[in-house]
């Protein structure tokens, strides 16, 4: 981009004319993607570094293509890459979109411009570390509920409901629960923070159960899915339709041989 920015300012003139295929190709001009040309072509010279074979040109002097911006490269062929620019007053429309942005951010940040990326940093990392409090806090609340809800057991199988918790979070305290002395097997579902419905199964070996059996049909009735490769003793499986749980806790209660609600 500064390259050919500098060319721009340059300010070369630009000259076409038309010539034989073969007197361009020996002032080297250069014929891109393989089009196709007659015995006459028109070849367009711009400034000193640009030579080429050209249908046709908007300007008579590289100034006339004002500032350049490049928006965007991608791939189009091994080894070929595509250039996507904007020049003159396009650019200037760009540029005061991404300034009016960054005056957007600063005053969310109650910030200036200058120092948005320090206070926009400083944020990520305090709310890196806030949640990473809120995870040991959900990790220690799951220890100490992990007692109440094996209580909860029927026939050594917990089988409940617990929102307003990460999925994670959840599945410590699946793990937890199933700590606790004669827990065979459990199942819990809930609304989550992050959006949508948890489901985890976690069983013992003794219990004879498998957790995906447990899932099968609960994880159905929220709209979910999840793998059973290797058949882990514990699976968290994932859904959005909130409205299902506590049919899928049913389900989960009748694979595990409980009666129902």
């Amino acid at each position: 981009e500064d390259l050919v920015n500098l060319e721009v300012l340059g300010n070369d003139q630009c000259r076409h004319f038309e010539t034989t295929m073969k007197d361009a190709q020996d002032l080297g001009a250069v014929a891109f993607f393989g089009d196709k040309y007659g015995d006459i072509v028109r070849v367009l010279e711009a400034g000193g570094h640009s030579l080429e074979l050209c249908g046709g040109t908007h300007v008579k002097a590289l100034g006339d293509i004002g500032h350049i911006r490049i928006v965007g490269e991608s791939s189009i062929g091994s080894n070929l890459r595509r250039i996507e620019a904007v020049t003159g007053v396009a650019t200037v429309q760009r540029h005061r979109k991404a300034e009016d942005t960054l005056g957007k951010i600063a005053e969310v940040l109650n910030a200036t411009t200058e120092e948005v990326f320090d206070v926009l940093e400083k944020r990520l990392l305090e709310n890196k570390d806030l949640r990473n409090q809120i995870k040991i806090f959900q990790q220690k609340e799951a220890g100490s509920r992990s007692v109440e809800l094996a209580a909860l057991a029927i026939n050594g199988i917990v089988v409940t409901r617990v929102d307003s918790m990460s999925r994670d979070s959840l599945r410590d305290l699946a793990s937890a629960i199933q700590k606790e002395n004669g827990i065979k097997a459990v199942v819990l579902a809930g609304a989550p923070d992050e959006g949508g419905v948890a489901l985890v199964a976690s069983v013992s070996v003794e219990s004879g159960l498998l957790a995906g059996d447990l899932l099968d049909q609960a994880a159905k009735a929220v709209q979910g899915g999840f793998g059973r490769k290797g058949e882990p003793s514990i699976i968290l499986a994932g859904g959005k339709n909130i409205a299902g749980i506590d049919e899928a806790l049913q389900h989960a209660r009748l694979a595990a041989g409980l009666p129902q609600d």
